[in-house]
This record gives structure tokens, sequence and C-alpha cells, in this order.
């Protein structure tokens, strides 16, 4: 049994890819590689290969999550306050 590997091929408005690129960039990833991780996520069938790629990834959503943890309990004191 032969693996034939398909190419998937979709458009983006300009703010849309503008905004994917930001994301892959941010993980030192390349638009593709970062929609085929993606997908790949979604399928369970994540390439673990690439360690290095696969650890900047988890970075980058620890710290999106510490951010938004931080905007919360800022939030969280200003309603205390009041």
């Amino acid at each position: 049994m032969t693996n034939k590997l398909k190419q998937v091929k979709f458009y983006l408005n300009e703010e849309q890819y503008k905004r994917i690129r930001r994301l892959a960039e941010q993980q030192g990833l390349t638009v593709p590689s970062f929609i085929k991780n993606i997908v790949l996520d979604l399928l369970g069938e994540v390439e673990y290969g690439d360690i290095i790629t696969r650890i900047k990834q988890l970075e980058v959503k620890y710290e999106q999550l510490a951010r938004e943890i931080g905007r919360i309990e800022k939030e969280l004191a200003l309603m205390a306050r009041r």
C-alpha cells in the first residue's frame, strides 16, 4: 500500500492571511507548516519528529495563557475594588 500525499489548497482574505502569518511567525514557522501542524493536531496525528518546533509551539501557547491569566487577574482586582 503506497501512501500518496495530497495537496490541500484554499484561499483566505488578506486580513485572515496576515493573522495566520503573524501566528506562524511567532512560532518560527512558515504559513504552510503552521497550517499543516494545526490540521495534523486536529486529526490527532501531530508529527513529534521536530521536537524543537513542538517546544516552540508550547512556549507560545504558555505565553498566551500567561498574558490572558494576567488580564483576568487585573479585571478581577478591579471588580473586587468596586
